[in-house]
């Protein structure tokens, strides 16, 4: 805030005056504690924006970030600038209800999670990261009536939430953001650590509703769950570089 108690710094590139210099009028008397309150304000003013995108309080569109879902274990820190912004997803336990494919023999036992939510408009991604450590993935259920205890599950994150499918394992949008990773449980809980990136640009249109990140999940074979419901609990961090270059 500045010392006329209204303006709020950087509003423009700063040309050195203060409430006691100006700098049309040639060489100046020392600085004052003006001066300095005012160097500081501006070098505070422009570390804040840099740092966390000005909390998103702008007047232009583009400069947003998106909302968080609510969900148990999931928090948010969001990075970047009007072109391009960082989201770190931390999960700590986020819990994926998962169900068995409606046609066992074919349909792959799925489960998703909304995570966060993108402004509306067309987003582009520049690139997604997921990792989860050794132990970090753990059914709830277990013991076969839910998940298998040694249960092959692909893991991923896209814009569109999954959904019972005739297949094994995520396919297009259900993984756009993050491609699938093979997780292996064993005793209910995976077996090493699991990672993967998505370095291809995906130009997506949220111009009409507003995109998601979704964490997804799909059994990659028929032993990997029994009928009743279970709870994938996740813990692990999911990286996401966007864009928002414009809107309808």
């Amino acid at each position: 805030m500045g010392l006329d108690g209204n303006t709020t710094f950087p509003t423009s590139v700063w040309d050195g005056d203060s409430g006691s210099r100006d700098s049309d009028n040639g060489n100046q008397a020392s600085p004052t504690q003006q001066d300095w309150t005012r160097a500081v304000e501006e070098v505070a003013g422009l570390q804040t924006r840099i740092n966390s995108n000005e909390n998103a309080a702008d007047d232009d569109t583009i400069d947003t970030i998106g909302v968080l879902a609510t969900v148990t274990g999931l928090t948010v820190v969001e990075k970047g600038d009007a072109s391009i912004h960082k989201t770190v997803l931390t999960l700590v336990a986020v819990p994926v209800v998962t169900v068995d494919g409606a046609t066992p023999a074919t349909d792959g036992a799925w489960g998703t999670t909304l995570l966060y939510t993108f402004p509306q408009g067309h987003i582009v991604i520049h690139g997604g990261h997921q990792v989860y450590a050794l132990g970090a993935l753990a059914s709830s259920v277990g013991g076969g009536a839910g998940l298998s205890d040694t249960a092959d599950l692909g893991i991923g994150v896209g814009t569109v939430a999954a959904a019972n499918s005739t297949e094994w394992g995520l396919s297009t949008t259900e993984e756009n953001i993050c491609a699938e990773a093979d997780a292996n449980l064993i005793a209910g809980v995976s077996d090493a650590a699991e990672s993967s990136v998505n370095a291809t640009v995906v130009a997506a249109d949220g111009s009409a509703a507003a995109l998601s990140v979704n964490l997804n999940t799909r059994g990659l074979g028929d032993d990997d769950h029994g009928v009743v419901g279970d709870i994938l609990l996740v813990s692990g961090t999911i990286t996401v570089v966007w864009s928002i270059i414009g809107n309808d």
